[in-house]
């Protein structure tokens, strides 16, 4: 997902993750320090037709000291340009982010509405002038003034702030948008049930917003509370499953907030919420609809996400399954327990000629036949060097055995796609017998199975959590036999919460459901049914 920044935001982040100055910078690409401050303070773009972003990219590559330089480098390089192809060399991934920027700043001053230019009132330059080219920030005109619209005043009261703030969402129909970027912050206190049917609404007018285009930088504030962490994944999971839905949250885990919420929506509105008492909800709030007030806290933003946030989510493009695949092969490899929910078996309970065999029966290209077993193979692998250390448990629907032994059918989940599968008797019990083996051969491996009235989600397909390394989530239409979504999650906070959602989701299996004799006894009855009956 590219972001619209203007060429003065991406070289002035540029300057700051590599540590140069504007006067450095200047002396190195031999021109004026006064041409340098005019671009960082986005009062001159350079022109197409000139050879600056060459020239500071060569440079800029060379200044690379640590890993940390490489990786905010890398995140900033998929955040303007929307590529995850981060394998190209430092100067290029410079010159792409700073060309990117060039072009959206000349088309962007093009495209100026001419009304515009009279809304400043300034010494010798107002027909000069033009409320978005303006650095209101770094202003020296001490008798700038400029007068707030008729619509903007000050909320009060937490209905009137909510209200407004769903206000703000739903006008965003009005207006064309081409992924533009919505920035929300969230007190994720309030996500706790007196409030929780109230943001029903906010999340709604999210939804619309997504739905008409616009992208949302989802700014959360964590804490330890992995009560807390667990009810912001209900509420956002499913504005995650559009891809649209970014959240991010500060890299500083003792950040201090100067403020509750705000809701910045470029060219539309703003709201700035804060509460004047110990609640977590917000019931007083400055509400702007001014476009140069909005120009002014969006800049704001702008720097604050620049320096001092992280993304909590990484999505996968549909075409990038072998990046994901990858992921989740090395995380197998990681130390730690693991718990893995699922729809149907994984698999890892396949016998590999078996897999193998079911492969070539859907006549899939040698290629994806090869990524699948190589992908097979690494897992197996992972798994069985962790299993005798560490404690692994997959959760399924009980659907899943019912369709295998009653249809002889189930799902199989290839690196790629989803394909269904119909198989004869004795693939069934060969699968039922491998699952056996490993439930009596790994002391620490276990089942356990949902019951058909249990919902974790309609649209969560599967979901790995590795112990304080990794969650990563895969959505499926059933209509459709790739995914679509898939996402991964480092933070240790949102791991440990997914961890602590799905061990109370075991608390709740009935106890013959995962007890592993039980288990076992059951799939060897069945064997044994299927076996006379064959």
């Amino acid at each position: 997902m590219p972001t619209n920044m203007k060429f003065g935001e991406c070289l002035r982040y540029l300057l700051s993750i590599f540590e140069v100055s504007i006067a450095k910078l200047s002396k190195v690409i031999n021109v004026d320090n006064s041409l340098v401050n005019r671009w960082v303070n986005e009062k001159r773009t350079p022109a197409y037709n000139t050879d600056y972003v060459e020239k500071i990219s060569e440079y800029l590559s060379g200044c690379i000291l640590n890993s940390y330089q490489l990786q905010y480098l890398d995140e900033f390089f998929i955040k303007v340009c929307g590529d995850y192809n981060i394998e190209i060399d430092t100067k290029e991934k410079i010159k792409k982010i700073l060309l990117q920027a060039q072009g959206y700043s000349i088309e962007y001053k093009k495209n100026l509405p001419k009304e515009n230019k009279n809304l400043f009132k300034v010494k010798k330059t107002l027909k000069e002038m033009n409320t978005n080219n303006v650095d209101l920030l770094n202003a020296q005109d001490s008798d700038l003034s400029i007068n707030l619209s008729s619509e903007d005043k000050i909320l009060v009261g937490w209905k009137n702030v909510l209200s407004a703030s769903i206000s703000l969402l739903e006008a965003t129909s009005d207006y064309k948008c081409n992924n533009d970027l919505i920035y929300i912050s969230f007190n994720e206190n309030m996500l706790i049930d007196r409030y929780y049917n109230d943001l029903e609404n906010f999340r709604n007018a999210m939804f619309k917003a997504i739905n008409n285009g616009w992208n949302i930088l989802f700014l959360l504030k964590l804490s330890s509370s992995i009560n807390n962490i667990i009810n912001f994944i209900n509420f956002a999971q499913p504005l995650a499953i559009t891809g649209k839905f970014h959240p991010y949250y500060f890299k500083k885990y003792n950040h201090i907030h100067t403020y509750q919420e705000f809701i910045v929506i470029p060219g539309i509105g703003a709201l700035f919420g804060f509460s004047d008492n110990l609640q977590p909800k917000s019931n007083t709030a400055f509400y702007f609809r001014n476009k140069v007030a909005v120009n002014i806290l969006k800049k704001k933003i702008d720097i604050l996400i620049n320096n001092q946030i992280k993304s909590v989510v990484k999505y996968y493009k549909s075409n990038n399954a072998i990046d994901y695949s990858n992921f989740l092969a090395e995380q197998e490899d990681v130390i730690g327990n693991r718990i893995l929910y699922k729809r149907d078996f994984s698999v890892l309970m396949f016998p590999k000629n078996l897999y193998k065999r079911l492969l070539e029966v859907k006549n899939l290209k040698s290629d994806e036949i090869n990524a699948s077993l190589e992908f097979y193979d690494r897992r197996l692998k992972s798994f069985l060097s962790n299993i005798d250390n560490y404690k692994y448990t997959d959760i399924y629907h009980m659907n899943c055995i019912n369709n295998l032994v009653k249809r002889r059918e189930l799902t199989l989940y290839l690196y790629s796609r989803v394909l269904t599968i119909n198989l004869g008797v004795e693939d069934v019990i060969a699968i039922l017998k491998n699952i056996v083996t490993f439930l009596k051969t790994h002391k620490n491996f276990n089942i356990a199975f949902l019951s058909q009235n249990f919902k974790i989600s309609n649209l969560v397909f599967y979901c790995v959590i590795k112990e304080r390394s990794a969650v990563m989530v895969e959505t499926y239409d059933d209509s459709k036999d790739s995914p679509i979504l898939r996402l991964s999650i480092k933070e240790p906070i949102f791991v440990k919460a997914f961890e602590a959602y799905f061990n109370e989701v075991l608390d709740q299996i009935a106890p013959m459901n995962k007890d592993k004799n039980e288990i076992i006894t059951w799939i060897e009855n069945e064997i044994k049914l299927l076996e006379k009956s064959h």
